[in-house]
């Protein structure tokens, strides 16, 4: 990573000025609707545990028409089941991440936005429209955080270095959750300062990127789910992997300041 390039040139690319501004503009859309009547929320099960609101649908629409229109040779792959073949690009979208707090009228939830090339995430953008936070990250590139009438800051990962120190994260993915998810959770609880679940897995890759959370781990993820997330961590100067440490080659998620990363593993495959 250039540490000399500014956000300016970040900008500078038509792809990242075009992601930055459409999940802005989704995450207003979901504000106006979150502040809506509660009937508004047209909430109904997908499955076992699993939430959909009309906000999802409408913002996932949202999303694809104006990718589509922009880009129309660029696939898309969103959570509610919008589909769209492509050639070399496609984008990932959750346009809620935070579903069921959304419907429980919890103000924490976020817009994931990332854009794929081939096999590789190369952009990232997590909005958080309740706190007017955007976190972006460009592969190679650098990542930022955007606070209204802030100057951009470029985002670090902690340096904790200590599980004694430190501050994680989890989730669990409804019905997905098995005893053997469950188990660290008790054997951090004994040891960190505490073990937070926001309920958006995007939220809690951002803040391991900009060094609020030390970790997060959580198993049954989607692509949808940490494609922007594990670009922002990996871009902080973290370190992202499966919970066994290895190539992340399934969505059960460790992403970590890189100096916890082995003892976070260590605690999660205990006997």
């Amino acid at each position: 990573m250039d540490a000399d390039r500014t956000f300016e040139d970040f900008l500078s690319d038509p792809y990242a000025a075009f992601a930055v501004d459409l999940a802005r503009r989704a995450g207003e859309r979901l504000m106006a609707l979150f502040a809506g009547a509660a009937a508004d929320k047209e909430i109904r099960l997908k499955g076992p545990a699993n939430l959909v609101t009309r906000a999802d649908r409408e913002v996932e629409a949202f999303l694809l028409q104006a990718v589509t229109a922009r880009f129309p040779d660029h696939g898309y792959l969103g959570e509610e089941g919008a589909r769209r073949p492509g050639g070399e690009f496609r984008w990932v979208a959750d346009p809620l991440d935070g579903t069921t707090n959304f419907a429980h009228r919890v103000p924490v939830f976020t817009v994931s936005l990332a854009l794929q090339r081939r096999d590789e995430i190369v952009l990232g953008v997590v909005c958080d429209p309740v706190l007017r936070e955007l976190f972006v990250a460009g592969r190679g590139r650098g990542a930022w955080v955007l606070q209204d009438g802030a100057v951009p800051r470029r985002l670090e990962v902690s340096v904790t270095a200590r599980l004694e120190d430190a501050l994680l994260a989890t989730g669990f993915s409804g019905t997905k959750v098995r005893p053997e998810h469950l188990r660290p959770l008790g054997r951090f609880l004994q040891v960190v300062h505490g073990v937070r679940n926001t309920g958006s897995a995007a939220l809690h890759l951002a803040y391991v990127a900009a060094g609020r959370l030390d970790a997060f781990w959580e198993a049954g993820l989607n692509l949808w789910d940490v494609a922007a997330g594990l670009l922002l961590v990996e871009e902080a100067g973290g370190r992202v992997s499966d919970i066994h440490g290895g190539p992340l080659r399934s969505w059960d998620v460790l992403a970590s300041n890189g100096h916890l990363h082995e003892a976070v593993v260590a605690v999660l495959n205990a006997p």
